[in-house]
């Protein structure tokens, strides 16, 4: 059994539905805002949407992520499924933005989709490197004994 640190930041309830949804609570003003206002408020309301597009499509793969033996625990918050490590097929990192994340990347898709991003342990509005680090660290040991077993098998 592997010793699995910690995938998903206690946070990921926050940016998966608590930002997103604030997010779009204020779209109705602004459009309210822009039907009443000048010319110029449409700006806002437009900048608004777009800003509230980003986040939805930014947000919808985030998902809980543990790790339980040979299986990712993976959940939604409203349902949760279990997927063989053995699916893991890829991982990428994401540094562009205030939230670091990573994608894990499976085959064959999970029932969430083929991709699924997690938000390594990190504070609100501080990135913990070590915890990031520590979640990358494991996933490409898990990437790694996939390949030393796959060449195995085909060796033999």
């Amino acid at each position: 059994m592997r010793i699995s640190p910690q995938l998903s930041s206690s946070s990921t309830l926050f940016h998966k539905w608590i930002l997103p949804a604030s997010s779009l609570l204020g779209w109705p003003l602004w459009i309210w805002c822009a039907l009443r206002g000048p010319s110029g408020e449409w700006i806002g309301a437009i900048l608004w949407s777009v800003s509230c597009a980003l986040w939805l499509i930014w947000s919808w793969p985030i998902k809980r992520v543990t790790v339980e033996g040979d299986h990712f625990l993976i959940s939604n918050y409203f349902i949760s499924r279990r997927v063989p490590v053995a699916h893991l097929a890829g991982i990428t990192e994401i540094h562009d933005n205030r939230t670091p994340a990573i994608n894990l990347y499976f085959n064959p898709p999970t029932p969430f989709g083929r991709r699924v991003r997690i938000v390594p342990p990190c504070s609100i509005f501080v990135h913990n490197k070590e915890g990031f680090d520590e979640a990358v660290t494991f996933l490409r040991g898990l990437l790694n004994e996939q390949e030393r077993l796959g060449a195995k098998m085909r060796a033999n």
